[in-house]
């Protein structure tokens, strides 16, 4: 447009013809901004271009974070859809784990003007007739707001994201800070973890040059040079990354050894300990934010890991027994829970930005703290009392054992089949009948409405409360030692394991329709608890089948 007077009448004619169909595009894009705005912005560039407009600094995109620099790499020159759905909805809010975060008023005036630029170009490709030289200039202020409103927008992106993941980089922090109580031993440069903020450079990022980063990632998206890689496929490649960092597993023993309680423990131990229970802590926010497929739970009392790590340090040092083989995979089960949510944070040390700030969408965190979750709350319900504990462990050990007598159920329980969870109500509450005053702390918590308390229990280490069996209990208990007279109790478990239509005289018929009633109300009075205390079961049952391998 500036340099007309030295192009001939027919060079002329073509760029004017040219600045005119550029015009005329971007004017139908406009049109069509709503219902596709990726071509208004594309068509936006091409009338940069081919009008020639100078384009604002774009220096400042120096400063975003690696993951931002990914997402601009591919058309360094060019606009994000995202930003222009952001100004033509400007909100000063944004909603991110369940937290309010707030737009500054900076950003927000350099919203408004953008606004205002748009509108003015929006209005005059309305016109019926369009001025080169005014869309020129309009373009060049257009550009510059955009570039203006980008900068201190996405830098309070920026900053809103660091503070979403500030939870897992604290809880990072602690899980290092926790390994070095650990190991005796002084933290190392690299492991230390920092506030995510703008302009502060993280001492831990990859050591890759942010230029390859973002040609990897381009690559790896399957995006061709010049076009804009979406921002699910790059954080999809960043998610994939392998980390190049060495890592020193968690020993499940040492895990024990500083949940354990300790008589008189040492001020080293008892900051060890602390430690543990700050990260516990900081997990419980995290799982309050993150965990939608569990409960959510924002408090899971260290008391349930310490008791694990009791348990499984008594039954090491005990004489093996099946009960104690028992116990020790229950409390291993609940330390797993812990350890693999430990790893995991260990794993992410120099690769916070590769977690999603939406903190729910971190698919391997929430598995964690799915696991976890579940782990705890099984261990707040079976762990102590001790006598309920136990009487978890002794129908366990029973299951154990009728796997090795009875193929049958042992099929079932390798192939997991849906029968299995038909007959395995029936033969816990078998194996209840079997034992009544060892398994009846555990019959009473999954069966409260058949027993009733008469003695309030201590606390945590305390035996527990007794019970006492209602009319319906004991009419049944009565119909088991009867029939226990007669019959073997391989027949009265291959009876239980084919259900009532399998009975040949009545009383047999009675007392199994009677035990698949209870059993129905056994899996349908807390549905989600039943099928944990079932995993659980078949899990600690599988002891008993694996040392009788051994043996």
């Amino acid at each position: 447009l500036n340099s007309s007077h030295c192009q001939p009448p027919a060079c002329l004619g073509k760029t004017m013809d040219r600045h005119a169909q550029a015009a005329e595009r971007l004017r139908v894009a406009a049109k069509e901004r709503q219902q596709s705005p990726e071509g208004f912005v594309k068509e936006l560039q091409n009338a940069m271009a081919e009008l020639q407009v100078p384009l604002a600094d774009r220096s400042f995109r120096k400063n975003f974070s690696r993951n931002y620099k990914v997402l601009f790499q591919a058309n360094p020159n060019g606009y994000r859809v995202e930003v222009l759905e952001s100004v033509l909805d400007l909100n000063a809010t944004v909603y991110v784990n369940r937290r309010m975060h707030w737009i500054t008023g900076l950003s927000m005036r350099k919203g408004h003007v953008l606004q205002q630029r748009l509108s003015q170009l929006f209005s005059l490709l309305e016109s019926s007739e369009v001025k080169l030289g005014a869309l020129w200039k309009l373009l060049q202020d257009l550009d510059e707001a955009w570039m203006e409103f980008e900068k201190h927008y996405i830098m309070d992106l920026i900053d809103i994201e660091a503070e979403a993941r500030q939870p897992v980089a604290d809880a990072v922090t602690l899980e290092l800070q926790l390994r070095q109580a650990e190991e005796q031993r002084p933290p190392r440069e690299e492991e230390e973890v920092h506030w995510l903020g703008r302009r502060e450079r993280l001492p831990w990022t990859a050591q890759l040059e942010e230029h390859n980063v973002c040609d990897h990632a381009i690559r790896g998206a399957g995006v061709v040079p010049r076009s804009m890689p979406s921002i699910s496929a790059v954080s999809q490649w960043l998610a994939k990354r392998t980390s190049t960092q060495n890592e020193t597993p968690l020993d499940l023993q040492q895990l024990a050894v500083s949940a354990a309680s300790e008589a008189n423990a040492s001020a080293s131990e008892l900051e060890r300990t602390e430690k543990m229970k700050e990260l516990l802590r900081k997990v419980c926010e995290i799982n309050s934010n993150a965990n939608v497929r569990g409960r959510g739970r924002p408090q899971m009392g260290f008391h349930v890991l310490q008791a694990a790590a009791d348990d499984f340090l008594a039954c090491q040092a005990s004489e093996p027994t099946l009960e104690t083989s028992v116990q020790a995979a229950f409390a291993k089960h609940v330390l797993e829970g812990f350890l693999h949510l430990r790893s995991y944070l260990f794993d992410m040390r120099g690769r916070m930005l590769e977690i999603d700030p939406q903190l729910q969408n971190n698919r391997q965190l929430q598995n964690c703290l799915v696991a976890w979750e579940d782990a705890w709350e099984l261990g707040s319900r079976f762990l102590r009392p001790h006598d309920v504990s136990g009487a978890l462990c002794s129908v366990a050990a029973q299951l154990g054992t009728l796997q090795q007598e009875h193929q049958d159920f042992a099929s079932l329980v390798e192939s997991q089949e849906a029968e299995l969870f038909l007959v395995l109500p029936r033969l816990v509450l078998l194996c209840s009948l079997a034992g009544p005053e060892r398994s009846s702390p555990f019959t009473a918590t999954m069966l409260p409405s058949h027993f009733e308390e008469v003695s309030e229990g201590d606390d945590l280490g305390s035996v527990g409360p007794d019970f006492s069996r209602t009319a319906e209990w004991d009419e049944l208990l009565k119909k088991f030692k009867d029939l226990e007279q007669e019959r073997s109790w391989r027949q009265l478990v291959e009876n239980a394991l084919r259900g009532p239509s399998s009975a040949q005289d009545e009383p047999m018929k009675a007392f199994l329709t009677q035990l698949e009633a209870l059993g129905f109300e056994l899996t349908r009075r807390r549905p989600e608890e039943w099928n944990s205390c079932c995993s659980l079961l078949l899990r600690c049952s599988m002891a008993v089948v694996d040392k009788a391998q051994t043996t």
